[in-house]
């Protein structure tokens, strides 16, 4: 993971590298049973080099305590490494060129589950699976297993709200509470199982 992030610090495969601090390569245990898959770096991320330091990161600190986990405890990262300009979302070809580092991570970090947060986190991941998204409206919560390789462990995707939609929607904060009740309930389910 150290060799892929050091890969990834110099990386220069689209237009985001003009404009970033830093690269956010994610940050948590190696291997890992839950990887949270965002879709960029916002401001606080670019200036620290970290995932989800940002208002959205309090949130999800807090949805993982609400749970009984702590972010320690899961791999936290994002669909594109290099913070769009002004917090916009990726564009296509930028999460193009990212995806193989997203592609790598998983590989090494053998998650149980992956947990894509957000619209467009949900969509890159369902289509790496060659999974069909009709709308995130209707696989939000959904469990889909998976397997990264023939022969490798099966994984389970389970799509969820992305925290930060609190700070525009209120409201939808037991939505997203709901999505990590069902997270803890994937994980201990799984975890009964033998990988």
């Amino acid at each position: 993971m150290a060799s892929l992030a050091n890969r990834i610090s110099t990386c220069r495969r689209c237009d985001l590298c003009a404009s970033r601090a830093r690269t956010v390569p994610g940050e948590g245990p190696v291997p890992c049973l839950i990887m949270l898959i965002g879709e960029g770096p916002g401001r606080k991320e670019d200036e620290s080099g970290r995932p989800f330091v940002g208002r959205a990161g309090a949130i999800l600190s807090g949805l993982l305590r609400d749970i009984g986990l702590s972010r320690e405890e899961v791999f936290i990262t994002s669909v594109v490494k290099c913070r769009p300009p002004g917090n916009r979302a990726p564009k296509r070809e930028e999460i193009a060129s990212c995806i193989p580092y997203l592609d790598q991570q998983i590989a090494l970090l053998s998650p149980l589950i992956l947990v894509p947060m957000g619209r467009i986190a949900v969509s890159a991941i369902f289509g790496r699976y060659g999974i069909p998204f009709p709308s995130f409206k209707e696989v939000r919560g959904r469990r889909y297993p998976v397997r990264d390789r023939e022969g490798g462990p099966e994984m389970v995707i389970l799509p969820v709200y992305h925290p930060a939609v609190i700070t525009h929607n209120p409201p939808a904060r037991s939505a997203l509470e709901e999505d990590f009740r069902r997270l803890a309930e994937c994980l201990d389910g799984l975890q009964g199982k033998d990988r």
